[in-house]
């Protein structure tokens, strides 16, 4: 029995080397003990179950073949008639006398010098849905996740908050960083970042990093935008004076779709060689909110067969019937393991609170943006959420028992934030059940608290995807369209974060690295600076990326695609 655990162990150790995780709060090795106890304890509960595990190979629907927009001629850079443009633009930016493109200097700061920065960047040749009040206050915004708020409406008799300016100006600095990096083909990419910059205060050596995450960057940093309200079709031009170029926001955004259109597989995944459910999860997501911004057909399609693959990913859930979570790994994959007994059955059913919460996001995309998604999988996905967390808060990474232990794996050297787990569960069960009572929900945020985002003298405190989806649970749980809206844990919270993101940001007028964040953190290891600065970036739009969840219990979307 003893060599039969340390042969199961050794392969474990093997198998999660082998499918190391990206940026995310997956490892890449459970080598301590606390990780082998959890195992132990994973068998232990396992043998429990009825391990008559079904076995179900992923539906791969067949589709004719997408046909995309046409492409179309060279973009006239000629700024439409100024009456149009202010139709775009914000009533401080309305105040911006229009200049016509062919005398401005792209170098210099835009429009009237006398504005705060964030006000200067916006003018009608650069409008832009991010300025005063935010696209989500203004009726502009993609939610995902119920009606947008028409202009000026307030939510339970208060007046709609607009994000703190700062956080505006660093959201337009980090599109610019995006939208200069991307690759000709449309995708982004760490590992061939050099083929887009040759600054050396941006260039990364690319034997650093692999192109097997390109997929899942590209979904981020197209998440970034669609975040933002625009999508393929959007007018809106984004001045970049360190490049002393305007790009049209709508084509950056139709060259990232069609860069993981044109990669998508008949199975509806999206990864290069193996699936890699965190490539999948994002893909998804933007290929969903491209449909639901925007309407269009070809986006549909493509976000429908992935769609497709993320429910056919699902694990089985132990109980006999029924769903779980998410791996790395897709469903299919048990079938084909070298595994052997018990090792097989605990692979059938083994997920992660990280993989699962984003596969979560992705198909709740896929659902209110008017898409079918078999409400056994969401309610699969929410008993694994609760079953993997605790009543005091906390939550486990594969098991309850895991909760409140440190992972181990790359970058170890950076201290790891235990309520990251706690803000995942809490954002599962936010947009899964809709239900503002749920006990763990502040049990959770009195978790996150206690441990608010603060950048440390070496920089090791330094964790920008707990601080990703710690912003989006708490300004859903406690927030100012939240029901309950005591500000008592989103408050502090928000002060913090926003004030650790924007000190973090490169500022330096002129640099190509101005808008990033070079800043590594512990899950940056295979993103660098695409990965840091498109979820930062997300981050920063929590004030107007989603509607609040808890008013919109058991419905689907109330607009159809395309609608605002």
């Amino acid at each position: 029995m003893a060599n039969s655990a340390t042969l199961r162990l050794f392969r474990f150790a093997r198998n999660a080397w082998q499918n190391s995780p990206w940026v995310v709060i997956a490892v890449m090795a459970h080598v301590t003990l606390g990780a082998a106890l959890s195992i132990v304890s994973w068998r232990d509960r396992a043998s429990s179950f009825d391990e008559t595990l079904l076995s179900v190979a992923p539906s791969k629907p067949t589709a004719a073949p997408i046909e995309l927009p046409p492409e179309e001629p060279p973009i006239d850079r000629t700024p439409p008639p100024p009456d149009e443009i202010r139709e775009l633009v914000t009533p401080m930016e309305a105040l911006i006398d229009y200049v016509p493109t062919d005398q401005l200097d792209l170098t210099e700061p835009i429009g009237d010098p006398d504005l705060l920065p964030s006000d200067a960047d916006f003018s009608p040749s650069a409008s832009s849905n991010i300025g005063t009040g935010g696209p989500g206050v203004r009726g502009s915004g993609p939610s995902t996740r119920g009606p947008s708020r028409g202009k000026g409406t307030e939510v339970g008799g208060r007046p709609p908050i607009a994000p703190p300016q700062a956080t505006q100006e660093a959201v337009l600095l980090g599109m610019r960083w995006l939208a200069r990096h991307q690759q000709e083909d449309g995708s982004w990419s760490i590992a061939r970042l050099g083929d887009v910059c040759a600054d050396p205060t941006c260039r990364v050596e690319a034997a650093s990093y692999t192109e097997h995450y390109d997929e899942g960057l590209t979904g981020l940093a197209l998440l970034a935008f669609l975040g933002a309200g625009y999508h393929h079709a959007s007018p809106e031009l984004l001045v970049d004076p360190v490049k002393a170029r305007q790009h049209r926001v709508g084509d950056i955004v139709k060259a990232g779709l069609r860069a993981l259109t044109s990669r998508q597989k008949d199975d509806g995944s999206f990864s290069a060689t193996r699936p890699f459910l965190y490539n999948e999860a994002l893909c998804t997501m933007a290929l969903c909110e491209a449909y639901w911004l925007s309407g269009a057909r070809p986006w549909r399609e493509s976000a429908e067969r992935a769609v497709a693959f993320i429910v056919a990913a699902q694990k089985r859930s132990p109980r006999g019937t029924g769903f779980w979570g998410w791996r790395y790994g897709p469903r299919e994959d048990v079938t084909t393991t070298d595994l052997e007994g018990d090792e097989t059955a605990l692979a059938a059913f083994e997920s992660d609170l990280s993989v699962s919460t984003w596969a979560v996001m992705a198909l709740k995309s896929a659902q209110l943006a008017g898409l079918d998604v078999p409400q056994e999988s969401l309610d699969g996905a929410l008993e694994f959420v609760h079953w993997v967390s605790r009543s005091d808060g906390r939550a486990g990474y594969l098991t309850p028992d895991g909760a409140g232990l440190s992972i181990s794996g790359v970058n170890d050297h950076f201290a790891y934030h235990t309520a990251a787990m706690s803000a995942l569960s809490m954002c599962a069960r936010t947009f899964l059940a809709h239900d503002a009572s749920d006990p763990f929900l502040e049990a959770g945020a009195r978790q996150l608290v206690r441990d608010l985002p603060v950048v440390s003298q070496d920089r090791l405190s330094v964790d920008y995807y707990y601080w990703y989806y710690g912003s989006l649970a708490l300004n859903q749980f406690d927030g100012p369209d939240s029901p309950a809206h005591t500000d008592k844990y989103w408050g502090p919270w928000n002060q913090a974060m926003a004030d650790a993101l924007v000190g973090l940001q490169e500022r330096e007028r002129g640099s190509c690295s101005q808008g990033a964040w070079l800043v590594p953190d512990r899950w940056s290891y295979t993103g660098g600076p695409v990965y840091t600065t498109a979820l930062n970036v997300l981050t920063l739009e929590v004030y107007y990326r989603y509607e609040n969840a808890f008013g919109v219990r058991d419905e689907r979307a109330k607009k159809a695609p395309g609608k605002r």
